[in-house]
């Protein structure tokens, strides 16, 4: 199956329709199994939504509670639902490789592709 642009960006509307519901939804970045870096996602989460590409509006810098390398990431609603997993550094991009507990963590870039 293949699906058109407007089909996907369609799906893509009802991901970011469902992020945007209520307060602010979170993203988490994990090292292991615990949240080294919790951001608040903008509301509207979405910065725009182009041939099936969905790139997100980026939060604001955090500080980390735990130092280490990031694996992943989980971005839940505002229920605190899971919405999607990311893995850090291929599908989601940091300011640095490694997060440091009291340092800065910003996300560079993140975006889902369909």
């Amino acid at each position: 199956m293949i699906l058109a642009s407007n089909a996907k960006n369609a799906m893509l509307q009802g991901l970011v329709d469902t992020l945007n519901v209520g307060t602010n939804a979170k993203l988490s970045i994990y090292i292991g199994t615990e949240a080294a870096a919790v951001f608040d996602m903008p509301n509207p989460i979405e910065q725009s939504i182009v041939n099936g590409v969905l790139t997100f509006n980026l939060p604001t810098k955090v500080l980390a509670t735990i130092s280490g390398q990031p694996t992943n990431a989980k971005l839940v609603d505002s229920a605190g639902v899971e919405v999607a997993e990311f893995n850090v550094s291929t599908e989601i991009v940091l300011d640095k490789a490694s997060i440091y507990s009291g340092g800065y963590v910003s996300l560079i870039a993140l975006s889902i592709t369909i």
